[in-house]
């Protein structure tokens, strides 16, 4: 598949608006919205395309990260940032519409399959959340609502990392070790066994829109070690 036709990406400066708050307050989720031509048929190709776009959005954010390392720490000597993005080798997972509702659930937010909050408000090291819960859960709704992530029958999500190796929870069967598939991005590699890992496509048929989300370790990690400096404070991984 040619991974390279692109998708228009929009709410360009509302999502850079949400993605900087998003930020600030320590969330690790990164997040792409896109939008299909009118007449283009809505299948998991164009959910993979979607992934294209969020892999763009990924190494802008990491190269990002590493511009700013080096300027406020000329010695630190980190590589330019790479990533493997082998989508023919992803497998998609269609969610339920009970699956659906947990994603978009806050009434609970402890860490679990598909708790999306949690991760949300609570990630590997804790959020910062000024206003408290009224504030996390305004900036998750908000979240959802340009993600096109919301609790009805014709909203379809798809999973594209159930059952990839290597996380002790999150968003795995709990079948034989054996029988799961290794991860298709080292994007994914660089795991913490406290942390799961998240890639997930949101098609909206009613806004015509795609959302795509993915997080794991690899930020997480390179955040703590930004805190650890204690001198780089706007960082993207």
């Amino acid at each position: 598949m040619d991974y390279s036709l692109a998708l228009k990406v929009i709410d360009q400066e509302r999502t850079e608006s949400l993605r900087q708050r998003m930020d600030d307050v320590g969330c690790v989720f990164e997040f792409v919205v896109v939008a299909p031509e009118e007449d283009s048929l809505i299948d998991e190709a164009m959910h993979r395309l979607a992934l294209n776009a969020l892999y763009e959005q990924i190494m802008a954010s990491q190269l990002d990260w590493h511009r700013k390392l080096i300027l406020k720490l000329p010695s630190a000597n980190y590589p330019e940032p790479s990533m493997t993005w082998a989508l023919d080798r992803a497998i998609a997972t269609p969610l339920s519409r009970a699956e659906i509702r947990k994603l978009t659930s806050t009434e609970v937010y402890q860490r679990g399959p598909l708790a999306l909050y949690g991760h949300f408000r609570e990630p590997l090291y804790l959020a910062q959340f000024e206003g408290g819960e009224a504030e996390a859960e305004a900036l998750f709704r908000e979240w959802l609502e340009l993600l096109g992530l919301e609790d009805r029958d014709d909203v379809v999500a798809l999973n594209w990392v159930k059952g990839v190796k290597g996380s002790s929870s999150g968003l795995f069967d709990n079948d034989n070790v054996a029988s799961r598939r290794e991860t298709w991005s080292d994007y994914f590699d660089a795991r913490l066994e406290c942390w799961d890992i998240w890639c997930l496509t949101f098609w909206n048929p009613r806004r015509r829109t795609l959302g795509a989300l993915a997080a794991s370790a690899t930020k997480c990690t390179r955040t703590l070690e930004t805190l650890a400096t204690g001198q780089v404070h706007e960082v993207e991984a």
